[in-house]
């Protein structure tokens, strides 16, 4: 095991949001809309395997009508990072001007090159200096031990967000000779969540702390690749579509353990699990609460799970659920939330203690 931390480091809250494309899709809606491509049974499979998930919704980026298909223009993932950056910039009571840096990290860029965030950076109007990460499910952490350094040497606030719209690469006519594809049609969801960090200038005021970055995957094959489109494999069949492929028996056996290896990187930099109030795993799926309370012996009760409304939204879930957790109204002042992020491509887990402050 591999791991690195920023450790002592106090970052403040300014601001957060989120973004999620047009209305809440259900799996039988979701279904419907591929009932002609789907073979005979599978729809049928795809409910089973949602119901075991936990998920019962998704909001999707794409209009659903063809096999395959862009996203909407007004949901790319551009606009929806610029969306939810803009939502937290409006709760941090700022102009996107006063921004030092724009950090960005997903798995599903609107294209390869320019990033991502440089297109969001357009929608911004934002003139200033940006960085992507290709990253899915710790793109989180790694931006926050990544933002301490600008915000160290410039004092200006950090905007980071993360954004998925990985419904893309669902392509119904694909379950035939890939059944997992089935799996990833009903687990997955698009959407943005971003935040506006900036150094500790008020000690009343929301706060993270201890961001952590580690990694159990050294010389493992991956368990999640999005291989089309890269230099090792710059086309595969279907004129070149890309499409998600999972080693779900790796998952299975190994995901429980990046969270493990999260607790265990937290309470080696001083926080206990039980001086936590409230945790925020990785949204994998619907059933969170459940898994953490079975095999981290969590409280369930303390577990944040929003993935059955929105399924997995890989780099954008955990800023779409802080967004929502921090809106809810369900954090007293002083609440500590653990944030334990789990990332399937190479077996990677992060995190940070969010410290909620006043408003």
């Amino acid at each position: 095991m591999s791991s690195s931390s920023a450790g002592a480091v106090t970052l403040q809250v300014l601001g957060s949001g989120s973004a999620l494309p047009g209305h809440a899709i259900s799996t039988d809606e979701l279904l419907g809309h591929f009932a002609e491509y789907l073979p005979i049974g599978a729809a049928n499979k795809a409910k089973r395997i949602a119901r075991r998930l936990g998920i019962e919704n998704r909001h999707i980026a794409r209009a659903l009508r063809e096999p395959v298909e862009a996203v909407n223009p007004e949901h790319s993932a551009p606009q929806l990072a610029a969306r939810a950056t803009h939502a937290a910039l409006q709760q941090a009571g700022m102009p996107v001007a006063s921004l030092g840096f724009l950090i960005g990290h997903t798995a599903t860029p609107h294209t390869p090159l320019p990033s991502n965030t440089a297109w969001t950076a357009d929608v911004l109007e934002y003139p200033g200096p940006h960085v992507e990460l290709r990253q899915a499910c710790t793109g989180f952490a790694a931006a926050v031990v990544l933002a301490n350094g600008p915000i160290s040497s410039s004092r200006q606030p950090v905007a980071i967000a993360g954004s998925e719209t990985g419904s893309v690469y669902f392509d119904p006519r694909l379950v035939t000779a890939e059944p997992d594809q089935l799996v990833n049609m009903v687990q997955m969801g698009d959407g943005a969540g971003a935040i506006i960090l900036g150094p500790l200038l008020d000690t009343a005021a929301s706060r993270i702390e201890i961001p952590y970055f580690g990694s159990l995957g050294l010389g493992r094959a991956p368990g999640l690749m999005l291989g089309a489109g890269g230099s090792s494999r710059p086309q595969i069949g279907n004129g070149g579509l890309a499409h998600f492929s999972h080693d779900y028996a790796a998952i299975r056996e190994h995901g429980m353990d990046l969270l493990r290896a999260g607790l265990d990187a937290a309470e080696g930099l001083g926080v206990h699990r039980d001086s936590v109030d409230w945790f925020l795993p990785h949204q994998a799926n619907g059933r969170m609460a459940e898994l953490c309370a079975a095999h981290l012996h969590l409280p369930a009760e303390r577990v944040i799970c929003d993935a059955k409304a929105l399924g997995n939204l890989g780099s954008a879930a955990i800023w779409v659920s802080l967004d929502r957790l921090r809106r809810s109204g369900r954090l007293a002042r002083g609440d500590r939330v653990l944030v334990l992020g789990a990332e399937a491509t190479k077996f990677m887990y992060g995190g940070f203690l969010y410290v909620h402050g006043r408003s």
